[in-house]
């Protein structure tokens, strides 16, 4: 019996070592012209999933609240990966990401997708919330557009790039990679039990010392950013803050109120005299309070009256909500809502984005999906901190009795 015992043991060992361990690095699913790549370790992921199993088992039969088993990749007829590449193209729009899998049963995708009630929108394309897919030469396209799914597969199948996943991703659940002419930056994507954190070489020390004063306030926002920052962040929306603007650092808070707002609108009575309607609705108006630094602050508003930002009331109308006012000081812009003035919070001194989730602008976001509503009405926080070229984003989940990997 005990001859046995050895040869079981290596098999299970084996075994264990190619489901859960041994993985293909080749990336053959990333087109030449990405310039944002994302890679997500299934295996880790798997690891990581059964070890929250171990530490509660009860959660193996339980159902979420809507009564809706959760839905296995294997249970869609792809094929899983054992990195999901997730890519960005370069010159689109930044909404725009794609994801590429193999189809290994095609009934079983199509019939996953009527159960899923995915809407066919042209020849083996469909589309569901902001989500677009099409199946093509056995393969399926995932896209937050369609725009990219003839471009697609040519690229892919030039071969032209020979990626590797050791070259993103070492040890974390996933990566998040800058790829350029100049070469790759790699963040790290850690998934915890209530957080996700991103990250390059950073020192943890000072990032848990900054949020420490953070966690405190109850403000929606509160940023401090140098120029390069600033830069950086108007750049990754589209907007250029490059040229001559004299800004050299940004402090800004807000908070969130709920006030009513009065329409009024005009009618006739049954004698076509002219009647005033009033109608009183709710809605969500930010209290702001924003400081541009400068040594020439003349800059700044002359800046702004070029970009038709700021009016002949000295009112900022690149912020939607209105009124608000600039004023010129003899270091500094100070950009202010007049509704309910708030003072800036003593600063830090240090480059950070914090935003701390309220429930109020949450039903007035009429574009979000429901599974979007729901993953956002589970986040606390969203925290940014950066010095030099290290960087640390953490996004903190409400703590549950389920670790996020388990949550529906």
């Amino acid at each position: 019996m005990k001859k046995y015992i050895a040869p079981a043991f290596l098999l299970i060992a084996a075994t264990v070592y190619f489901v859960f361990y041994h993985q293909d690095k080749a990336l053959k699913f990333v087109p030449e012209n990405t310039d944002i790549l994302i890679l997500v370790d299934t295996k880790k992921c798997t690891r990581q999933y059964i070890s929250g199993i171990l530490e509660y088992p009860s959660l193996i039969t339980e159902k979420d609240k809507a009564g809706r088993e959760s839905v296995s990749l294997k249970d869609t007829g792809l094929k899983v990966l054992d990195f999901i590449q997730i890519f960005h193209l370069q010159g689109s729009p930044i909404s725009q990401w794609y994801s590429v899998f193999e189809i290994k049963d095609e009934q079983k995708l199509l019939n996953y997708l009527k159960r899923q009630k995915f809407i066919g929108i042209g020849k083996r394309t469909f589309k569901k919330d902001f989500i677009f897919l099409t199946i093509s030469d056995g393969k399926c396209l995932v896209g937050t557009s369609d725009s990219g799914f003839k471009m697609i597969p040519g690229s892919i199948r030039s071969g032209k790039n020979d990626y590797q996943a050791d070259s993103f991703i070492d040890g974390s659940t996933g990566s998040l990679s800058f790829i350029s002419g100049r070469g790759t930056r790699n963040f790290s994507i850690d998934l915890n039990d209530h957080d996700i954190e991103i990250r390059n070489a950073f020192s943890e020390y000072h990032a848990d010392s900054v949020l420490h004063h953070l966690e405190k306030k109850t403000d929606f926002l509160n940023a401090e950013l140098d120029k390069e920052n600033i830069n950086r962040i108007a750049g990754f929306f589209g907007i250029d803050f490059t040229g001559d603007t004299g800004i050299e650092s940004l402090q800004a808070t807000a908070k969130l109120a709920e006030v009513n707002d009065t329409i009024i609108t005009y009618g006739y009575d049954d004698h076509f005299d002219e009647i005033e309607k009033k109608t009183v609705q709710k809605i969500l108006q930010p209290d702001y309070a924003m400081t541009l630094h400068s040594t020439h602050p003349e800059k700044i508003i002359r800046y702004f009256r070029e970009k038709k930002w700021m009016n002949d009331r000295n009112e900022f109308t690149a912020i939607p909500f209105q009124p608000n006012k600039v004023i010129e000081n003899k270091n500094s812009i100070e950009i202010i809502s007049v509704r309910n003035p708030v003072k800036l919070p003593s600063g830090l001194k240090t480059n950070y984005i914090f935003i701390k989730n309220n429930p109020l602008w949450l039903p007035g976001w009429k574009t979000g999906s429901p599974a979007e509503k729901k993953i956002v009405s589970q986040l606390e926080y969203l925290f940014y901190v950066n010095r030099n070229d290290e960087h640390y984003v953490k996004l903190q989940f409400k703590k549950e009795k389920r670790p996020l990997i388990l949550r529906p």
